[in-house]
């Protein structure tokens, strides 16, 4: 509870309020095609998007750190600061260099919010265009920000009261009850975002509960194991999928610990598999380049896998960012090809060992001939690359009959092996 006050009281300001905001400074800057609300939490000095608008919409909970960040440095100086490519600017962290491709927005404005000589969050604009703010454009919105900053830094009396009357004025068990009834009136992303945060608190604070399944990949004719995806497996009490998990700590800032987590419980588990049966794990393209976790990977001594999830947009660099991993002997897997940002372009950049069809594209191929076409594309794309095709979600007979008279030879899916804790060996301790 005394985290939902402080998220109250910290976040401030009634979500309808924040919402107009950012619609209005969309409407009045000619050059924008987005806004946005971030608001300084006090609980882990944050910035966290309160309300956006605009191409800026889906950035609604992201979480900034404040030492690290554009709007932090905006903040220490008292002055707006522009930036003409997000995409490309090395002023911004890689992870927001991903968001603004996969939001499609380049220039950008953070416009620092103060109240009392006190930074309590960010104005932002947004747009498509390079380069399409001046510090002349963005003056009449410094003003703006003066009255945006009063409106926030006003709910102080709020504030207080609320703490008065969920902590001081009640039992604790009523106070819960009060504090959750205003949250849900005030600001109901904050419940949300509370109860994910604790979640993973949890979650992070106790990695032993995070399970492991692995799915065998098959050599189609012979039904033969060749490697095996290992995959994490959530606890199912929180009613979230691993991919909802991912999607949540991302927003929260705790991507990165958490691809970190699973990596390692994957990697733990596979002990039992033999060193010279390949595990593939998966990570997203800004895990992978992350020193920590290529730290992880080499340091291992079995045959390795890296798949990269196509969650983000690949980053400009990485397949230079990849070469050290390569030369020890890691293979490197695009996951979901054909879907998302695994396209043909991010291929012929990436040049992978492995190109796993997405499983969109092998549901109904059988009796499909345009997903046919696109599975034969990526074939004759992997002959050219050198690399081995393996086909997602194989769920029927019909479908593996079908991949293995287009000529894709590996395959994972239902109809192959499901996920299981422990993988099937013989008694050699080979894969079959």
């Amino acid at each position: 509870m005394d985290r939902l006050v402080q998220a109250l009281t910290a976040s401030v300001d009634p979500a309808s309020l924040m919402v107009r905001v950012a619609e209005q400074a969309c409407a009045f800057m000619p050059n924008a095609d987005g806004a946005a609300i971030n608001l300084l939490r006090a609980s882990d000095n944050a910035y966290v998007t309160v309300s956006a608008t605009g191409v800026l919409a889906p950035a609604i909970g992201f979480v900034i750190p404040k030492d690290s960040s554009v709007q932090g440095i905006a903040a220490r100086e008292n002055h707006p600061i522009l930036i003409h490519d997000a995409q490309v600017d090395r002023s911004v962290s890689r992870n927001v260099r991903a968001m603004n491709k996969q939001w499609g927005t380049r220039s950008w404005a953070v416009i620092p919010l103060v109240h009392n000589d006190t930074a309590i969050g960010s104005l932002m604009l947004a747009a498509r265009n390079a380069g399409a703010f001046t510090q002349t454009d963005i003056d009449p919105m410094v003003a703006v920000s003066d009255f945006v900053s009063a409106l926030i830094g006003n709910q102080s009396e709020l504030s207080t009261l609320l703490t008065d009357v969920i902590i001081d004025g009640q039992d604790r068990g009523q106070g819960a009850f009060t504090a959750r009834f205003v949250a849900s009136v005030m600001m109901p992303e904050a419940v949300e975002a509370e109860g994910h945060q604790l979640r993973l608190d949890a979650l992070l604070d106790q990695p032993d509960v995070l399970g492991v399944a692995f799915q065998p990949i098959v050599h189609l004719a012979s039904r033969r194991t060749i490697a095996y995806e290992g995959l994490a497996r959530f606890p199912a009490s929180t009613g979230l999928t691993p991919a909802q998990w991912f999607s949540t700590a991302r927003r929260l800032g705790r991507g990165l610990e958490l691809e970190a987590t699973a990596l390692r419980a994957v990697l733990a588990a596979a002990r039992g598999i033999p060193g010279a049966c390949p595990v593939s794990v998966n990570l997203s393209p800004n895990a992978v380049l992350e020193p920590a976790i290529q730290e992880i990977l080499v340091a291992q001594d079995r045959q390795l896998i890296m798949e990269i999830t196509e969650h983000e947009p690949f980053p400009d660099d990485l397949g230079a960012g990849l070469k050290c991993l390569r030369q020890r002997g890691i293979k490197v897997a695009v996951d979901d090809a054909g879907a998302g940002y695994a396209s043909f372009t991010q291929l012929l950049r990436l040049r992978p060992d492995i190109i796993k069809i997405d499983g969109e594209l092998i549901a109904g191929i059988d009796n499909d001939p345009a997903k046919r076409a696109i599975a034969t594309a990526l074939t004759s794309l992997a002959a050219e690359l050198n690399a081995t095709v393996v086909a997602e979600a194989v769920e029927t007979a019909g479908q593996l009959q079908t991949l293995i008279r287009l000529g894709i030879e590996y395959g994972q899916g239902f109809h192959l092996g499901r996920p299981r804790p422990e993988p099937r060996l013989d008694r050699s301790g080979a894969t079959s």
